[in-house]
Formats: C-alpha cells, sequence, structure tokens
C-alpha cells in the first residue's frame, strides 16, 4: 500500500505544495505601511485588495491585513465596503449598468467572505489568552452604527441612561439606610 500524498503547506511528501509563507520581515514593513494610512485610504487599499481575484492577490497585503495589528481596522472598515462600494472602489469607464452591477455584487460578496476570515483571524487571537469571542449580534452592530451615525444623540441616550442608573442607585441605597435606621429603633 502506497503511503498518502501530503499536501499541507509544512509537510514533506512526493507531491510539494505551491504555498509558501512570505518573508516575515516584508510582511512587517507592508503592515506598517498600512497602519500608517488614514482609515479612507486604508479603505482603499482594503477595497483594491477584496476586488482583485485570488490570483491577483499580493500576499504581503493580504498577510498585512489580516495581521494582529491591522485586523480590528479591517473589520471595522469591512461593513462600511459592503454598504458604500462606490466610495472606494475606483471606477471603469466604459462598464455597463448591468456589468457594474455585477461587478457590486461580486464585491460585496468577496467582501463578506472577508469580514468571515478576519473575524476568524481576530477570534484566534482572543483564543491564544484564552477566551473565546462572542457570535456578532445584530443589536450589537446596530448599536455601533447608531454611534457611528449619531454620535451626538448616542451620547446623549447615554447620560441619560447613566443618570437613570445614579438614580436608581442612590434610591436604593436611601432604602438601606433607612431599612437600617429603622431596625436600630426596633432594638
Amino acid at each position: 500500500m502506497a503511503a498518502p500524498q501530503q499536501d499541507a503547506p509544512d509537510q514533506r511528501g512526493s507531491r510539494q505544495s505551491r504555498w509558501s509563507e512570505p518573508d516575515p520581515t516584508a510582511v512587517s514593513t507592508r503592515t506598517d505601511e498600512l497602519g500608517a494610512l488614514s482609515n479612507r485610504e486604508f479603505g482603499r487599499v482594503l477595497a483594491a485588495f477584496i476586488a482583485a481575484d485570488s490570483d491577483d492577490r499580493d500576499p504581503l497585503t493580504a498577510y498585512a491585513i489580516r495581521s494582529p495589528q491591522l485586523v480590528r481596522k479591517a473589520r471595522r472598515l469591512v461593513p462600511e465596503l459592503v454598504r458604500e462600494p462606490e466610495k472606494y472602489l475606483t471606477a471603469i469607464p466604459g462598464i455597463s449598468n448591468n456589468a457594474h452591477t455585477k461587478r457590486l455584487a461580486q464585491f460585496r460578496a468577496r467582501a463578506e467572505h472577508e469580514a468571515q476570515l478576519l473575524y476568524l483571524v481576530q477570534a484566534g487571537m482572543v483564543a491564544r489568552r484564552g477566551h473565546l469571542m462572542p457570535e456578532p449580534s445584530p443589536r450589537s452592530r446596530a448599536r455601533r452604527r447608531l454611534a457611528d451615525e449619531h454620535p451626538e444623540r448616542f451620547l446623549e441616550l447615554v447620560r441619560e441612561e447613566q443618570a437613570a442608573d445614579e438614580a436608581v442607585a442612590a434610591q436604593r441605597a436611601e432604602e438601606r439606610k433607612r431599612a437600617r435606621t429603622e431596625a436600630a429603633a426596633q432594638q
């Protein structure tokens, strides 16, 4: 019986994998370059990376975007890329409306796939510290969007809730104090 062939990146077998790890110093340099970009510029680089075909993607950029230093920044930008891809994608002159619509749909699907990868990368980082990341909930995403889109109103609501919590805490403290004085008076 023949030995099984290995096709893993770190295993040697009769069939060699074409996968190879990029140079760590080059990845570090690329990560630093991307980390220095503003959110808008980084969003354009991320959009170009997502829009590229798998064969055309730069592996250094892939490693840099999915690095611990940039994964949070990328995860925050991906929902905006899905909502408003025209804001980040460069326009192709002379493209028909149908082709443009198809391109946007394909981009959104790729962006959602990248969002899943980024979630798993970040979950792995958290898991190394001995914790599990909570599943993303629609309520928390909506809360974050509300805070991003209407920061003044969001802060106003937070302050109202804090004031209500403080009022309830003060009322409970007053009730405990009154109960202690009544108990002391009965003894």
